[in-house]
């Protein structure tokens, strides 16, 4: 026994800390270690013993597999020749702060305490599967050094916190299916995928392949978990895991480019989930995530060029959506989803050109959605079949690069109270089809050439316009003049007490039907017009009335018709005699009395035919009329 291993086992009973001489001896034998922690010194009475041991060579094997030990541990700036072993040791508060190993191997391990390797520097694996630790888990300012699995805490449970702030991890990093009833603190961090994930096998190995560098799957923790300012060189994957606390990745950098970056399927995360300022190449995955208070995304920059950047189908949000100013490149995908607080996407970038730029089709979103003040999106923005529980404001938005023959802005079937449109030029057609809105605050001259209004309602506009201005709003529908949009505008203005403006919205439908009509179908239309306005202008079948009347009495004024018997024939009257020859199925007894000849007898042909012709048109458009009404 040398020196410094003297010192050692007098120091033991008695817990006095030793320290290696740098100048002096430095070695002591594993075995020497093992002998004391397994009771070959015994306590000093009154003292607890304790194995304090800083700035020594740790030679041979330090062993204490299946062992128990009371005293704590504390093997602190040493630097191991081997990897120590605590397998299914039952160990007090244990350190290995500031020390170098070639890697430790304590799966199974139960540590009373917190186990410390704070600044420590492993080159190997860190193997702690299935530990349970009543403290926590120190690895701030560590630097972990692995091809393959850096730190393996599969199952690991945790009395207290996994503290790995500005640690250093070169290496697959596994906590899956632990429970840490502390928080997660990464803060810092820095973690590279492992150089040889070929050398990985098992369950992991699939992780690796994907890219992975932290696989918190299907883990349990009672706080929260925090990255704020770390960098993940790989996928951070923490689908179906339970986190009561804030998951805050504040200022962080992902990259996994082409696949998944953050993977948090199926995840509850009852703190929210913060992503503000966060950089992300891959793509970032919460599909039926269960995520409360709020998803917060501003000034976020994620890429995934060409595919989908955020994929968030049938994700429940029991809070905001916050992604204010942010900047994606690739789509942003939430079909099914269920966001009960506000939604907010202002300022916010959105590029996927050709394709679906942001999709939120089926969405339930129990508040306000704001698409505006500065909020632009190169590809479609889908929003069919969708429920607002408030407000939907598209104000200030600028759309372009649509899909090939689709629309730009897609709202099919919406339901919402109110719906703000005043775009920015969008360059592509709007489809709005059978889509309901409570209150429609829009420009009509702001709206694109193509607008598809089939089906849509509403019940106010404001502004109201001018009925001009509306039919030029209702003409940029390509769909060959359908009825409804005309017969929904002219409920909207009757209810609002404009009666000729709804009116004439209605002519203008019936012209523009007329227009695209068969040859016959457009004669006949254009009598109705001429005559009677399709119904929807009364007067005018009386000015045609008063004309003919008038015609029709002074010519037979001037040029009265013979009497077919004179002797019993009745007086003559020029306004009863054309009267009778100008309304149908009707006989004051002038007609069949007298004869007219010459040009009154061409007058009188020409007065039946306009009596018929009248008299057909105006009940045909006065039925379409009172049927619309």
């Amino acid at each position: 026994m040398n020196v410094l291993e003297q010192r050692l086992w007098d120091a033991f009973p008695t817990g006095t800390p030793v320290t290696a001489d740098p100048d002096g001896e430095r070695e002591v034998r594993g075995e020497v270690l093992t002998r004391l922690l397994l009771g070959a010194q015994a306590p000093a009475p009154g003292a607890r013993a304790s194995l304090r041991l800083s700035g020594a060579r740790i030679t041979g094997e330090f062993a204490l597999w299946f062992a128990q030990v009371d005293a704590p541990i504390l093997l602190e700036e040493c630097e191991f020749e081997r990897m120590p072993v605590l397998y299914w040791a039952r160990l007090g508060f244990t350190s290995f702060a500031r020390s170098s190993l070639p890697g430790l191997h304590a799966s199974n391990v139960t540590v009373d305490g917190h186990l410390k390797l704070k600044g420590a520097k492993i080159d190997g694996v860190l193997r702690l599967a299935g530990a349970r630790i009543s403290g926590g888990l120190v690895l701030t300012e560590a630097r972990l050094r692995s091809p393959g699995v850096a730190l393996h805490a599969e199952r690991i449970t945790l009395g207290g916190d996994l503290a790995a702030e500005r640690a250093d991890i070169e290496g697959l990093v596994v906590i899956a299916q632990g429970r840490i009833a502390g928080d997660v603190a990464l803060d810092r961090a820095r973690l590279i995928r492992p150089a040889e994930p070929e050398t990985i096998t098992g369950a992991h190995h699939l992780v690796a392949a994907d890219g992975g560098v932290l696989s918190a799957a299907s883990v349990v923790v009672e706080g929260g978990f925090f990255a704020r300012g770390a960098t993940f060189d790989g996928e951070v994957r923490m689908w179906h895991s339970r986190i009561s606390g804030v998951v805050s990745l504040t200022e962080t950098t992902i990259s996994n480019p082409g696949k998944v970056a953050l993977r948090c399927d199926s995840a509850t995360l009852d703190g929210g989930l913060f992503l503000p300022r966060t950089t992300i190449t891959g793509q970032v995955r919460c599909r039926h995530a269960q995520i409360s208070r709020t998803f917060a995304l501003w000034e976020a920059r994620l890429s995934h060029p060409g595919a989908l950047a955020l994929l968030g189908e049938s994700l429940t949000l029991n809070g905001t959506l916050d992604a204010r100013e942010a900047t994606v490149e690739g789509s942003v995908w939430l079909e099914n989803a269920q966001l009960n607080g506000a939604v907010g996407f202002r300022g916010a970038t959105l590029s996927h050109p050709g394709e679906i730029a942001l999709c939120l089709n089926s969405v339930t979103a129990g508040s306000v959605v704001h698409l505006c003040n500065g909020f632009s999106a190169s590809g479609q923005v889908a929003f069919a079949w969708g429920t607002v529980g408030s407000l939907l404001c598209l104000n200030g938005s600028e759309l372009d690069a649509p899909p090939e023959d689709s629309s730009v802005l897609r709202l099919w079937r919406l339901q919402a109270p109110e719906l703000r449109v005043r775009m920015t030029s969008p360059t592509g057609p709007v489809d709005l089809r059978h889509a309901h809105v409570g209150l429609l605050r829009d420009n009509p001259a702001a709206w694109p050439d193509v607008l598809h209004l089939t089906g849509l309602t509403y019940d106010t506009l404001e502004p109201p316009a001018t009925e001009v201005d509306r039919r030029a709003w209702l003409a940029r529908d390509p769909e060959h003049a359908p009825r409804q949009p005309y017969e929904q505008l002219a409920t909207v203005l009757r209810a609002a007490g404009d009666d000729d403006a709804a009116r004439s919205v209605l002519l203008t439908r019936q012209r523009a039907r007329t227009r695209t009509s068969g040859w016959p179908a457009r004669v006949w239309g254009v009598l109705q017009d001429a005559t009677v306005g399709y119904g929807y202008r009364p007067l005018l079948a009386a000015v045609w009335l008063g004309v003919l009347l008038a015609a029709g009495t002074l010519a037979y004024s001037t040029h009265p018709p013979r009497a077919t018997e004179p002797e019993k024939a009745p007086e003559f009257h020029a306004v009863v005699y054309t009267l009778d020859v100008l309304l149908p199925l009707v006989d004051f007894g002038q007609q069949t009395a007298f004869v007219p000849s010459g040009r009154t007898l061409w007058l009188s042909y020409l007065l039946v035919a306009a009596g018929w012709i009248l008299a057909t048109t105006i009940a045909a458009a006065l039925t379409r009329s009172l049927r619309r009404s």
